[in-house]
This record gives structure tokens, C-alpha cells and sequence, in this order.
């Protein structure tokens, strides 16, 4: 099964779509051909969105639902400003194990590849916890790995872990007062 990366068809599913608000199911173990291909184009994906000439709108994540497979996987790359990889990882089946009190958002608010730029409703505030520890499958490790992660990675987290769900980070802010700070809330 050898695939040309340009062979990838990537089709992001985007609002109204129904399958966005289903929750995803749990990926068999060891992967089948068809979860490794899938694997493989998320990376793809991602990693290619993120070059100047990519026809991908930029990303650093993607979940296996965006392109309508409802499967409890997805993957995170995230670099700095100077290119260095801060967080790359492609999980399976991950499950939160615990979250921090504390919450944090973006000051510009997220965005989303399923949420095109001209929907109604998501400037604000994406209130989500300050600090998670999530255990899953990487694809990379081969093994059940833990991340625990803070900041800018623990929201990139979260947002992920919401699609799993049928969630979409437009559901977390508050419609009257979306750009409303609390005490409990770091800006970043």
C-alpha cells in the first residue's frame, strides 16, 4: 500500500454538516491499512497546511471526523515561531484524565477548518482549561502515551478532543458576553 502524498483527497466537512455533531468511535488496535492511511493523510495534511505555497488553509490539528470519518483520532503539529516542534503527535482513542480549574483562551479567540470564516457567532472567548492530562494510542510511539500539557498546547488539545465528541469551540462561547474575562481566565 504505497501512496503518493499528492494521491491524499482532502475534503474537510464543514458546518452544517450533521456528522460534525456526532461522537466518534473507538479505533481497533492494531491499526487496520485503512486507519494507517488515514493516519498518514492527517499528517499530510497538517504538516503541508502549515507551508508558505500550500493550498491547505493553515492547520495544527485535524480530526478523523472533519473528513467525515467518525473515528476517535487525530493529530496535533505545532511548531514556534523559530520552526522548532513543540508538540507532534497523532492520537488514537485519547481520553482526558484530568483538567485544571484554572481556564485559558486565545485573545483573538480559535478558529476552525470546520467553521468557515463567514459563520455567525464565534468571535470570543473559547474558555478552556489551563492545563490537561490526556492518555491515548501514538500512532508515532506505538504505544499508550500521556500528555500533560499546559497553555496554548492544552487548548489545541481540547479543541481536538471536542470534535470527538460533536462539539465545535463556537459552542463554548457565551453569546451575550463573548469577549467576557473572569477571575479564573489567563488571556493568551
Amino acid at each position: 500500500m504505497n501512496h503518493k502524498k499528492e494521491e491524499y483527497e482532502i475534503n474537510i466537512v464543514q458546518l452544517p454538516n450533521k456528522i460534525l455533531r456526532e461522537k466518534s468511535q473507538d479505533v481497533a488496535l492494531p491499526l487496520s491499512d485503512e486507519d494507517i492511511l488515514l493516519a498518514k493523510k492527517m499528517i499530510y495534511h497538517v504538516e503541508d497546511s502549515i507551508k508558505p505555497k500550500s493550498k491547505f488553509r493553515p492547520a495544527v490539528g485535524v480530526a478523523a471526523i472533519q473528513y467525515g470519518i467518525p473515528k476517535n483520532m487525530f493529530y496535533i503539529y505545532i511548531e514556534d515561531q523559530n520552526h522548532n516542534v513543540i508538540f507532534r503527535d497523532l492520537l488514537i482513542n485519547p481520553k482526558v484524565i484530568s483538567k485544571s480549574e484554572n481556564l485559558v483562551a486565545l485573545k483573538q479567540g480559535e478558529g476552525c477548518l470546520s467553521v468557515n470564516e463567514s459563520e455567525p457567532n464565534q468571535e470570543g472567548y473559547v474558555k478552556r482549561s489551563y492545563r490537561i492530562i490526556v492518555e491515548g494510542y501514538s500512532y508515532f510511539e506505538k504505544k499508550v502515551v500521556r500528555h500533560d500539557k499546559s497553555n496554548y498546547v492544552a487548548i489545541v488539545l481540547q479543541h481536538e478532543l471536542d470534535h470527538l465528541e460533536g462539539k465545535l469551540f463556537i459552542d463554548h462561547i457565551d453569546k451575550k458576553h463573548p469577549w467576557k474575562k473572569t477571575d479564573n481566565l489567563f488571556i493568551i
